[in-house]
């Protein structure tokens, strides 16, 4: 399968610029949000009955059917943002193409907006429209805007719709995401909002390492804090790269853009060293009396850093963190033996595998703590919702259109429909929709079809709309043994490289890890959302927080330094925002 569509969305994103300092970096999202059918086809798309009293059932509809047309035409008012940067096909708008023409074709629905808006003004436009009870029938919303919506009783139950009208895929995403995605968007046992859920592996940072340097020097791939220690000086010490010259780094960190530590997937961060503390810094948690605080203010967080001070002096971290216009130039540059990212680093190390001698990436589920597990704090299963008013009479409507999206999307790409817009940047409620364990069957299956296990004849595709493909490719790249990732197992003279190596890297070494790990504790944040102190404090409290730990990790500041940031961070609205995550979260 050619990825080409994949590699320009990857340039419209400058992955060479992604750092550790994208809040809540979801991948699938990020292409998406490149406006184009290239993004969407590789970002990782696979993608009412009983009703709020409000909202009545269309009696039009035929009865529980997810692709049922209206005798009447049923008319449903929207919002969107455009990007500015979208070309639409010749004659066609945001108001008019070829997705519009198909959901009136197969369901009678006429799709109307409100307003339109850039992709900078939107959530501005959407909070004024909160704020005045001015909701369109339908609208795809973060988290913080779904929170205020059933804050304000503004939306409607849509438990019965979804179950009546939600197609067999579209209910395939909700169950993978377990009881993590149900605490999000069920409320009183009541499915508040339909949520695009996304890979879980997007969240997961682990530890990528120089395999062919560790070869060289006789050392195995580092377990614990005290191994990665002698793992990175080693890598600083003994000339792994064979110049002569002692200019190699240890261990990479964020560049002067990023973030120490996200809730999300965090490439260059240092998130797995927090983890060997069960130190969770941007989590919201409960402590040992079942109280709710803030993982950064916690003593494990304040061990952390003292960790990371004591490596980061001993010349283990890069002397040039937090400083760098871009962590990755010095990964590309071979001068690099370990950082920590998610699974989709293998997309950013595209230029590495043209290398002569290509450099070895393996992905590891380390450092562990001292109790042997491998603490992850997990992004959110889901960043976006599908809402509808509580006033509009055609809930199932809304369904609809995202089940057409989630069946036809794949063909529409091949086809040519809108090719210019694509549906990231057309459809008129589009998000990502995926298994929250998509990365980790695909792993499964690839594997198994290495074996000889499987075929692609019998392999259900239907919900894993790159699965084909990524078989496909692998077929051709992959060099015995089957079972060996090293980058020298892989046809790296192929015309494949470019567009299809990077992602059967990100799967079958970035996904290894989790796919594979036994000892993994999946830690979620009990609250992904804004709170009303949040909304005028936190900007300013997130700046202190990072202040605090760049200097504690990078200078020579007193042991109080962290003491004074908790007791700053509290009186500046951490402890309100505490007592106000306390009422709110489940």
């Amino acid at each position: 399968m050619k990825n080409v569509a994949f590699k320009k969305c990857i340039n419209a994103v400058n992955f060479r610029k992604v750092t550790a300092g994208m809040a809540a970096v979801s991948l699938a999202v990020s292409f998406a949000a490149c406006g184009t059918n290239a993004s969407t086809k590789e970002a990782g798309q696979s993608a009412a009955a009983a009703t709020s009293t409000a909202a009545g059932q269309s009696s039009t509809a035929q009865k529980t059917d997810p692709f049922g047309k209206y005798d009447a035409p049923v008319t449903i008012r929207v919002v969107r943002g455009l990007d500015p940067n979208v070309k639409f096909d010749e004659g066609q708008s945001l108001e008019k193409n070829g997705y519009i023409d198909e959901i009136k074709k197969q369901f009678n629905i006429d799709v109307k907006f409100d307003w339109i808006a850039s992709p900078s003004d939107f959530d501005q436009k959407l909070s004024l429209a909160i704020s005045s009870d001015s909701l369109p029938d339908a609208v795809m919303v973060n988290m913080t805007q779904f929170s205020s919506m059933v804050k304000y009783n503004q939306l409607a139950d849509l438990t019965g719709t979804f179950n009546d009208y939600g197609s067999d895929l579209l209910k395939a995403f909700y169950t993978s995401g377990g009881d993590a995605l149900k605490k999000l968007v069920e409320i009183d046992g009541k499915v508040m909002g339909i949520p695009a859920t996304t890979p879980k592996a997007n969240g997961f940072n682990e530890m990528w390492i120089r395999q062919d340097w560790l070869d060289k020097l006789g050392l195995s791939a580092p377990k614990n804090l005290e191994e990665l220690k002698k793992v990175a000086r080693a890598f600083v010490e003994q000339d792994p790269d064979g110049n002569g010259k002692k200019d190699t780094i240890g261990i990479a960190g964020p560049s002067k853009s990023g973030k120490i530590a996200i809730p999300d997937g965090n490439q260059f961060g240092l998130d797995p060293i927090f983890g060997a503390h069960k130190s969770f810094p941007t989590y919201w948690q409960k402590d040992n009396n079942g109280r709710v605080t803030y993982g950064s203010i916690q003593p494990e967080t304040k061990q952390a850093l003292q960790t990371l001070h004591d490596m980061y002096r001993d010349g283990l971290l890069d002397r040039e963190m937090l400083i760098r216009d871009d962590s990755l130039q010095p990964v590309l540059d071979n001068k690099t033996g370990i950082f920590f990212g998610p699974w989709w680093t293998g997309y950013t190390l595209t230029d590495v595998y043209k290398k002569n001698p290509a450099p070895d990436w393996q992905a590891y589920a380390y450092p562990e703590a001292d109790d042997g597990n491998y603490y992850v704090h997990m992004a959110s299963p889901a960043t976006s919702f599908l809402v509808v008013n509580k006033n509009y009479k055609h809930p199932e409507a809304a369904v609809k259109i995202i089940n057409l999206l989630l069946r036809d999307e794949a063909r529409w790409i091949e086809s040519g429909l809108s090719k210019g817009s694509g549906t990231g940047g057309s459809y008129p409620l589009f998000s990502v929709f995926d298994n929250v364990d998509e990365l980790e069957a695909s792993y499964d299956i690839l594997t198994k079809f290495m074996k000889g296990e499987v075929t692609i004849d019998n392999v259900d595709f239907s919900t894993h709309k790159l699965l084909k493909g990524d078989m496909e490719a692998i077929a051709r790249l992959k060099k015995e043994p089957k079972d060996n990732y090293s980058v020298n197992n892989w046809e790296l003279n192929s015309e494949l490289v470019s567009g299809n190596l990077p992602r059967l890297v990100s799967i079958m070494v970035g996904d290894r890890p989790l796919s594979t790990g036994k000892n993994i504790k999946e830690i979620y944040s009990l609250y992904y959302g804004t709170t009303d102190t949040m909304t005028s404090k936190w900007a300013s409290l997130q700046k202190l927080e990072q202040e605090a730990f760049a200097k504690i990790i990078m200078s020579d500041s007193p042991e109080s330094t962290f003491d004074d940031f908790v007791k700053n961070w509290k009186a500046q609205g951490g402890d309100k925002i505490i007592d106000e995550i306390a009422k709110i979260a489940r």
